[in-house]
């Protein structure tokens, strides 16, 4: 049974794991039917988070793209439902019109009666800018489907116009971990110079909870 369609919008490729991971394999045990849509490349995590020169962009660009395939096939995503909308990374906000655009015609394509979307105020340009590209597509689109935030970089939020959803993920935490390990480009050292890691493995354990929380404005 197909109880309809949600849709995760990531920043980059690896929030949709890191956030959405356990809620993802959930879903699709439950008859969900997934589809996961990346805004940016994800280039710059080495030269600007780091300061180094090679790989190159471009590399890293590829690199994560095949990263984010890995993983969204072991969270159980049909290959058919993945889109990766390429933007420049860091340089989301130069490429809203266009991003609206594309964002309405995939809302319309799938209509979804779950969203999924970084959190409003999330400590990141291009988390930021998803949301009012998503929001704004969703009003365009003409759909209603159900807004759940998630925060990457704030932690917990204290905002009391906001109401938490907790999701049990306890039976889906050992394969969304291993999802995540297929990010080896983010949560290890491996690129000679590299000393380390561009997400540490404290703000990596943050995720590695029986439960993941998201926040709706109803």
């Amino acid at each position: 049974m197909t109880y309809g369609s949600m849709i995760v919008f990531a920043p980059h490729p690896d929030d949709e794991t890191l956030a959405c991971g356990g809620t993802i394999i959930r879903k699709i045990r439950e008859g969900f039917d997934v589809y996961v849509t990346v805004m940016t490349d994800g280039r710059h995590s080495h030269d600007v988070t780091l300061g180094l020169s090679e790989p190159s962009p471009e590399e890293i660009a590829e690199i994560r793209a095949r990263e984010f395939s890995e993983a969204t096939t072991l969270l159980g995503v049909d290959p058919s439902n993945l889109v990766l909308l390429g933007f420049e990374d860091g340089k989301l906000r130069q490429h809203v019109a266009e991003a609206e655009d594309r964002t309405i015609q995939i809302l319309r394509k799938v209509r979804p009666v779950e969203v999924y979307l970084p959190y409003k105020d999330d400590a990141n340009e291009d988390h930021r800018t998803t949301y009012e590209i998503v929001t704004y597509a969703a009003r365009e689109a003409d759909l209603l489907p159900k807004i759940y935030e998630y925060p990457v970089w704030n932690g917990k939020i204290l905002d009391l116009g906001l109401k938490a959803l907790v999701m049990d993920i306890h039976g889906e935490l050992e394969i969304k971990m291993e999802a995540i390990s297929k990010y080896k480009s983010q949560i290890s050292t491996c690129f000679p110079n590299q000393e380390k890691p561009v997400l540490g493995e404290e703000f990596v354990n943050m995720f590695r909870s029986e439960s993941e929380t998201f926040y709706t404005r109803e």
